[in-house]
């Protein structure tokens, strides 16, 4: 308990330096309340809070230290507010609550012990930050210096066995009964926890406050959907501009805490790569911090330049991993392409591999340059109906996409899913040659302008058939039109043709009769997966094949692993390091399967090159799930 005014005037004292230290970010923080697409969500921030589920969930030994520490740092906290109040408690309740306040202290300082190791023992290149160490080691000093407080106390005040106080009881035994060791324990405690105080907006514990403020002001919009280019998007176009990150991106470089999680997960990183999530925010992070963005989030090229190399940058597959594992809800993703926006959209620079694809979309309006004449050649003696034919009764749009137009391999099964659709008794046509790309691979290669023109292209399309249910076999495809087009004013909905599938099963307009005796895996694409949680149709219609014995890959579901065809990487060189495809080939052959379901054409075409190029005896077979479903079909 304070006991005089100076004690008072240093605690205020260290109250206003350690609010001078966060009040350098204020202008981001006022942006971020101000923005109308972050408001508030405390319904969410409390249960984050609270409950710690989402930092338990990736590591649970580290997320269940992290809730002993926010539990036994704040618990006290709140203690000792209402000791500064004359408030009376009964006897077995003041020690019942001090056996509490004993037994957290001991958890505290085992978890704090468990951090500093951990940081202390981590991998240098993943850039683990050992400016955490300091605070650590002060939050050491004062959860000890306090044990050794009650223990002083202990040993002059109580005799025999303390139950309410047993670590202590156990300093006691040692200590001597001196009123001025006591004296000078607790002015030595005090202090410590005044300069923790000041010291946490200049240290990593400043992510208490920037964290709980990311976690406070999220993004809620779908995670799907690429946060708008921080330009202007007129009608037809981005006006490209300097600014590259809003104000909840650069507050999100303050909520990292460089755990980790995103490295560990990320495909380029565990292939090789160069590209390291947690180091590129964690380097934009520096260079923000070392000059501190004025307000409106304008980020000077040239700062950038030094802190993510160009090799970083095209590296990522877009997968997600990093947004899906981060335990406090930063982007790097978001990051990632915000750069390659501005490289592409204010200088013009992009890997000269994917230059011939995006003229193709520019000219063509299709990957391959095949032109929109050969749109519908696919379904050549299928007598597929097209939207603009007068007759038509569609209930719902097929979306082909490029890869079911031009792949060869896809357009086959383009071909069966007509077969499964028409099994199902689902009236459905095609736009044939008035289809465009979606504009996946142009966004997420930073052309922002290539992406609206194609999108408004198709949004035209569609208004102009009155399009209300859109079927896609691309998770890309399927991502794009029913989470980014909304942005543009779309108004429908949309399938991907295994959730159809499964619909059309589950219902019974569709019989699976034919076994496929086979111990298959699934998996799971992306864009499916991570990006619009689709983890069960996939099951559920493999499930219903006769014959099928379902293994599950170690990495799955939320944690599968990419095909490393994605953001544009079908279409870019691999770089020093595994292939990431090769990579995934290896976990399926290790798993055992004779088969490996895809629902993606990016996939099925990455993980039959990664298969292929392990050169085995009896590969496995790469299918995609609708031609499994096809082949057990009854006739």
């Amino acid at each position: 308990m304070l006991t005089t005014a100076l004690d008072y005037i240093l605690v205020l004292a260290a109250v206003i330096v350690m609010l001078a230290g966060f009040a350098r970010r204020p202008a981001r923080v006022r942006q971020v309340v101000e923005e109308s697409r972050r408001p508030a969500d405390f319904g969410y921030f409390l249960s984050y809070i609270l409950g710690h589920g989402r930092i338990v969930g990736g590591r649970p030994l580290a997320g269940i230290a992290h809730l002993a520490v926010f539990w036994g740092v704040g618990l006290p906290l709140v203690v000792i507010a209402f000791a500064q109040f004359p408030l009376v408690l009964p006897a077995g309740i003041a020690g019942l609550l001090s056996l509490v306040m004993d037994v957290l202290g001991l958890v505290v300082l085992a978890a704090g012990v468990y951090f500093l190791i951990r940081r202390l023992t981590s991998a240098p290149d993943l850039g683990a930050p050992r400016r955490v160490v300091v605070p650590l080691l002060l939050l050491l000093v004062i959860v000890l210096s306090g044990f050794v407080v009650e223990g002083a106390r202990l040993r002059l005040t109580a005799a025999g066995y303390a139950w309410q106080s047993p670590v202590g009881w156990c300093c006691s035994s040692v200590l001597p009964a001196s009123p001025l060791l006591m004296q000078a324990a607790l002015r030595f405690h005090f202090f410590a926890v005044l300069l923790f105080v000041v010291l946490l907006p200049f240290t990593f514990m400043r992510h208490l406050l920037a964290a709980s403020l990311n976690v406070l002001y999220r993004d809620r919009g779908h995670r799907g959907a690429l946060t708008p280019a921080a330009g202007v998007v007129t009608e037809n176009a981005l006006l490209a501009g300097d600014r590259l990150f809003d104000a909840g991106q650069l507050l999100e470089l303050d909520a990292c805490v460089a755990c980790g999680r995103c490295a560990e997960n990320c495909p380029a990183a565990l292939a090789g790569k160069v590209l390291n999530p947690r180091r590129v925010v964690q380097n934009l992070a520096r260079c923000l911090e070392a000059a501190p963005v004025p307000a409106g989030g304008n980020i000077d090229a040239s700062r950038l330049a030094d802190a993510v190399s160009a090799e970083e940058m095209w590296a990522c597959t877009g997968c997600m991993a990093c947004v899906e594992h981060c335990p406090v809800l930063v982007r790097p993703l978001v990051k990632v392409i915000g750069l390659r926006r501005h490289e592409v959209q204010m200088h013009g620079r992009m890997p000269a591999e994917a230059v011939p694809m995006i003229r193709n979309l520019e000219i063509y309006g299709d990957v391959d340059g095949r032109g929109c004449a050969h749109r519908g050649d696919w379904a050549h003696g299928l007598d597929v109906p097209h939207l603009s034919e007068r007759d038509v009764d569609a209930e719902m749009l097929l979306w082909v996409g490029c890869q079911g137009a031009f792949h060869p391999r896809y357009r086959e099964v383009l071909r069966e899913l007509v077969k499964i659709l028409r099994a199902g008794g689902v009236r459905f046509g095609i736009l044939g040659t008035e289809e465009r790309c979606c504009g996946d691979a142009a966004r997420r290669l930073g052309d922002e302008n290539l992406f609206l023109s194609l999108a408004r292209e198709n949004m035209d399309v569609f208004n102009k058939y009155g399009v209300r249910r859109i079927v896609a076999v691309c998770p890309h495809g399927y991502n794009t039109l029913k989470n980014e087009y909304r942005e543009l004013g779309a108004d429908f909905e949309v399938w991907h043709a295994v959730e159809c599938i499964a619909d059309l099963i589950r219902n019974r307009r569709v019989t699976l009769r034919y076994p496929l005796e086979k111990s298959l895996a699934i998996h799971d694409p992306c864009y499916l997966g991570r990006v619009n949680g689709i983890y069960e149709p996939l099951r559920t219609v493999v499930r219903a094949v006769p014959g099928v014995r379902l293994t599950e890959l170690p990495r799955n579901r939320e944690r599968a692993l990419c095909c490393g065809g994605g953001a544009g990487r079908m279409w870019l060189h691999e770089k020093p390091g595994q292939s990431i495809n090769q990579l995934r080939a290896r976990e399926i052959r290790e798993c055992g399967v004779e088969a490996v379901g895809a629902a993606c054409p990016f996939c099925l075409t990455m993980l039959e090159d990664g298969i292929g190029s392990l050169e085995l005896e009896s590969p496995p077979r790469v299918l995609d799930i609708v031609e499994i479903v096809a082949a057990s079909m009854a006739d």
